[in-house]
């Protein structure tokens, strides 16, 4: 179990890190946001992931980490949708500061249920090893997205499609994930390392 869920964080931390990276270039490029107001974008980012970490813990020890992880996901999802097509309900730039506060608060939130989700699989005396893989294959991660992303851009000449690339991750992700078993990884987790 413990496999099939890091397979899965493979993929869906693509995509994460796949938004996290191309965001400052989609401000600029479709938005035409200045330097400053990016940064202040980002800034309201990092500061509302600190609340997502927080409600997604709850939700996480209320419903489980895996349902939780599935949440964050599936709001994921509807972030990149709504984000190919900006301006549905209000100015592109508006729905756009939206977007970074939903994205704030399910980018701390995913993170934070995905570390615990491992932690419940891990077995203790290799924790060190794993998330030392866990965190190495979050930086591994971030190269398909951002290179499927680009080819798209290429392709279609629009960085607006570009970003449908990244739900392909996000559903890939998920559907590893449905068939993760966290009463099983915990089982396995008390057997011993051969």
């Amino acid at each position: 179990e413990l496999t099939k869920f890091l397979v899965a964080y493979l993929i869906y931390n693509d995509g994460i890190e796949t938004v996290i990276v191309m965001a400052s270039i989609f401000g600029a490029q479709v938005l035409g946001m200045e330097t400053g107001e990016i940064i202040l974008f980002f800034l309201m980012i990092q500061g509302i992931a600190f609340f997502g970490s927080l409600i997604f813990g709850f939700l996480a020890d209320a419903i489980g980490n895996k349902k939780a992880v599935m949440i964050s996901l599936g709001i994921w999802s509807l972030i990149v949708i709504w984000a190919f097509k900006l301006g549905i309900i209000w100015d592109p730039k508006t729905e756009y500061w939206i977007l970074g506060a939903l994205a704030g608060i399910v980018m701390g939130g995913s993170q934070a249920a995905s570390r615990s989700l491992q932690g419940i699989f891990t077995p203790d005396a290799n924790s060190a090893e794993f998330y030392g893989f866990f965190a190495v294959s979050g930086k591994f991660a971030s190269v398909f997205g951002p290179l499927i992303y680009g080819i798209l851009i290429a392709i279609t000449g629009s960085v607006q499609s570009g970003i449908l690339s990244v739900l392909l991750f996000f559903i890939v992700g998920m559907a590893i994930l449905w068939g993760v078993n966290e009463k099983k990884g915990m089982e396995e987790k008390r057997k011993p390392v051969i």
